[in-house]
């Protein structure tokens, strides 16, 4: 039986919160796209969605717990070779500076908007302008508008989000993709942004990209349900595309 625990480096007193942020540094660090796409890097981060799919839900947690408390019960301990994979520590250490707790959020926050560049509340403003302006279609004012605050906050993720939807608006689709890959380096664990990711490669009728998005959507949260609607969009399309004889070769079946 696998120690969970120990696979997410933290103590059984752990609370939710500590859950969220260790899971999150153990997927910046050994995630297949990070660490290499080799069998073993995909089975050591398979465990590591076990035990966080276990840990993450109190009820699974108390199954869990309560199985620990058993006097037959055995672990399986995981050694982990220090070079393997592509990832360095130097590289995992910068990565993980981005993930952080609800408590330490706030001062980030606040030293963001004391940089001089900027003020937080100056920043909020022009994201307002910016929806506004993207509903009435002027995506060029609303690209200049954000380009001067993502100077400021290059990090601000609803910012990248909607730097997107004004690249796809002037139909600038790879553009799009890179302002959704650079929030994805903040929240990489986030499904919605590799979703997002997947639509837009869905415009440029790229269906491999999209579905690999997809895919990566699902691997933080199985049951989402944008990914999952995707994927099946792709089935639809895949399907309308096949040559009249596969067709019929399939409804003969």
């Amino acid at each position: 039986m696998l120690d969970f625990y120990q696979k997410l480096n933290i103590k059984r007193s752990a609370t939710q919160d500590d859950i969220e942020t260790a899971y999150a540094k153990m997927a910046l660090k050994h995630h297949p796209d990070v660490a290499g796409d080799s069998p073993k890097v995909q089975e050591r981060f398979a465990k590591i969605n076990e035990a966080y799919s276990v840990l993450s839900k109190p009820h699974k947690r108390q199954e869990y717990d309560d199985k620990l408390s058993t006097p037959e019960v055995f672990y399986q301990e995981e050694v982990i070779s220090s070079d393997e994979g592509r990832a360095t520590e130097e590289s995992v250490s910068s990565s993980t500076a981005s993930v952080v707790s609800p408590e330490t959020s706030q001062p980030e926050k606040k030293e963001k908007a004391s940089s001089g560049l900027m003020s937080r509340k100056k920043l909020e403003r022009i994201k307002l302008e910016s929806k506004r302006l993207i509903a009435k279609g002027d995506f060029w004012r609303a690209n200049a508008l954000m380009r001067k605050a993502v100077i400021a906050y290059p990090r601000d993720i609803d910012l990248r989000k909607l730097l997107s939807k004004a690249a796809a608006g002037r139909g600038r689709l790879r553009e799009a993709v890179e302002e959704l890959k650079k929030a994805s380096e903040v929240e990489y664990f986030n499904p919605e942004i590799h979703c997002l990711i997947g639509d837009m490669y869905l415009q440029g009728n790229q269906i491999d990209r999209a579905a690999s998005s997809f895919t990566d959507a699902l691997s933080w949260q199985e049951d989402y349900k944008p990914a999952l609607q995707g994927l099946e969009k792709i089935r639809a399309m895949k399907k309308s595309n096949l040559p009249w004889w596969k067709k019929l070769l399939r409804m003969g079946k």
